[in-house]
């Protein structure tokens, strides 16, 4: 199984030159991360999960706001963290 950790992912944007990925950084600013999962390039040949269809959940974490958007087929788009 492979794993990665958030701070990871951050650290690794950070590096790339995207500061904002990092909370604290910014002279007391806040952040923003986006982690994508729709992907265009694949075939949309999945079922569409009506529960989830265009839902937006948002909890607390360690990391700060989660943001968790589903798209029209009710499929994971992205998590946000800020």
């Amino acid at each position: 199984m492979a794993r990665i950790h958030i701070k990871e992912i951050q650290n690794y944007l950070a590096a790339q030159g995207e500061k904002d990925a990092l909370p604290h950084v910014n002279n007391g600013e806040g952040y923003f991360l986006e982690i994508r999962f729709d992907d265009q390039t694949k075939n949309g040949s999945h079922g569409i999960d009506e529960e989830l269809r265009n839902k937006v959940i948002t909890a607390d974490c360690p990391y700060g706001m989660v943001t968790i958007i589903f798209g029209d087929d009710g499929q994971l788009i992205s998590l946000d963290l800020s």
